[in-house]
């Protein structure tokens, strides 16, 4: 694996298969990230959004939290917010990303984490792992995604109950809710979220790219309108390279060489 713009709190490798593993290094302040680290983080981002090298990116912390939010010992004194960049919280909560993103939660995702968690396309987490938008409790909300992918992703009572009350559940009961894929030991969670992005990896760049536009594009369509998207997609997909390699590839019983164009 190869450094890939890399800092002293954000360990960032490339793998040759075009996985970047994107790693938070702050173990002593429980992950939280300071304004130096969610810079850090928007940068390699902003890197692997428009390098076809990257195919996928893991996000995962050190030690046994994923990560607690934001560091509040960095608040300006008038309380502004020091880590929120162009395109969100640690630079990927306002952002939707062109490859697949994977959260490897190793250990609990509060506030913040949570909204990094929730701005992720799946979510692995460790048996041990809580989640929470804690932010009410120190007087402010989830504004970096939280409430948003809440009230969008699971039904208004729950939705209510966990912005409402700031509690942090069980990585079980935020699988039952459909905000995690997987709940597996700790020892465990990296080696899953690597076999789901291997399984990403398989798939057409152009392909996987698409459909994550769509996906969320379709939310704010009508079902005629979004078919009608989809439709026009596949009428682009099926005449790149990649669109006249994947079949041809299947009829001659071999793997596809995918180009990315």
């Amino acid at each position: 694996m190869a450094n890939y713009y890399g800092t002293e709190t954000v360990v960032s490798d490339l793998r040759e298969d075009g996985l970047l593993i994107i790693r938070i290094n702050r173990p002593d302040m429980a992950n939280a990230l300071n304004g130096a680290t969610s810079k850090a983080m928007e940068n390699i981002m902003n890197n692997a959004d428009n390098d076809p090298a990257v195919r996928a990116i893991i996000i995962t912390g050190t030690g046994k939290v994923f990560c607690a939010g934001e560091d509040l010992s960095e608040l300006s004194e008038g309380g502004e917010c020091q880590t929120v960049t162009e395109h969100g919280f640690g630079g990927i909560t306002a952002r939707t990303c062109s490859k697949p993103v994977i959260a490897a939660c190793n250990g609990s995702a509060a506030g913040g984490g949570m909204e990094i968690a929730l701005s992720c396309d799946m979510v692995v987490a460790s048996n041990q792992a809580k989640f929470g938008c804690t932010e009410v409790g120190l007087g402010i909300i989830a504004s970096t995604g939280g409430i948003v992918r809440l009230a969008r992703d699971i039904n208004r009572k729950d939705c209510m109950e966990l912005l409402l009350t700031g509690k942090k559940i069980k990585a079980e009961e935020a699988k039952k809710l459909g905000l995690i894929n997987y709940v597996v030991p700790a020892e465990e969670v990296l080696d899953k979220s690597i076999e789901l992005a291997e399984q990403c990896l398989k798939n057409a760049p152009l392909a996987l790219k698409w459909t994550k536009y769509l996906v969320h594009a379709a939310d704010q369509m009508s079902e005629e309108d979004a078919m009608k998207y989809c439709d026009a997609a596949y009428r682009f997909l099926e005449k790149t390279e990649d669109g006249i390699e994947g079949p041809q590839a299947f009829v001659e019983k071999r793997d596809p060489i995918w180009k990315g164009r």
